[in-house]
């Protein structure tokens, strides 16, 4: 007896190969157009294919970054600035210490702290540009980037929340504190100085520091000795040069500050 393998017709095969074909099409012209699609509860990812073909070329800062803007100059601005501290929790003991240098050169100061926040979240919506017109600062200082030291594709999942952020700022003066490491970073760094500038962009993965139990924090003294070191660059190397000489004593009072709550998970 003879058994004989069942052979499907030949147009059966050109079904799966037109099906594929007209995937491979939709997830093209979503990816393209950037549309998002939204079934229930789960919206459709972004296939990647547009990156593939068109990768994402990230605009460097304007050349006069790298050595001096217009509008920037040696000149150190005596006169009291008003600050707006923002940004994530690695702030807390910054605020502190900020603070003091606030009362030693008649500058005031406001603290909004956004725990667990990224550029994510501060990218996609208007909350700093809402605090900027609430207390209308003279100086902006962010502090953000340390919940995204290990986001994998950071330089094109990040690009745009980051260069929305920097827009925010503009044309206020402001220096974007980067985080402080405690590993590599993916490349939350460099996208930072990508978009503000070696004048507007502390590096502070460049400190060493000593870290509260988490590994990440720096401890209350660390902290202090961070934001010496911001002080010094504020006053010696930020395209817009403020008075910020070193308190002869410090109260370690917390400033007027104001809390908001991490997002509910993505």
């Amino acid at each position: 007896m003879k058994f004989f393998k069942s052979q499907k017709p030949p147009r059966d095969y050109f079904q799966y190969v037109w099906l594929l074909l007209g995937s491979l099409i939709l997830f093209s012209v979503l990816s393209f157009t950037q549309t998002k699609i939204v079934i229930g509860n789960y919206e459709l990812k972004d296939s990647g294919i547009r990156n593939f073909f068109l990768p994402e070329v990230l605009p460097l800062a304007n050349i006069a970054d790298t050595i001096k803007k217009t509008g920037g100059n040696d000149k150190v601005d005596s006169s009291a600035q008003k600050f707006l501290l923002i940004g994530d929790s690695m702030l807390e003991f910054l605020r502190v210490r900020l603070n003091d240098y606030c009362r030693k050169n008649n500058h005031t100061m406001n603290t909004v702290i956004w725990y667990s926040s990224s550029s994510l979240w501060y990218g996609q919506c208007d909350t700093l540009k809402y605090f900027i017109n609430k207390h209308k600062p003279t100086y902006v200082l962010l502090v953000l980037g340390a919940n995204e030291l290990f986001v994998k594709n950071i330089t094109t999942e990040r690009a745009e929340y980051v260069r929305n952020i920097v827009a925010q700022m503009d044309p206020l003066p402001f220096v974007w504190i980067g985080p402080p490491n405690w590993k590599d970073d993916t490349g939350i760094n460099d996208l930072i100085l990508r978009y503000a500038g070696k004048d507007r962009y502390y590096p502070s993965k460049k400190l060493s520091f000593e870290r509260t139990k988490d590994g990440a924090h720096p401890k209350r003294e660390s902290a202090y000795n961070w934001m010496d070191s911001v002080a010094v660059y504020l006053q010696t190397e930020a395209r817009y040069k403020i008075l910020m000489a070193k308190p002869d004593t410090f109260l370690n009072k917390v400033p007027p500050t104001e809390i908001l709550k991490p997002n509910p998970p993505f």
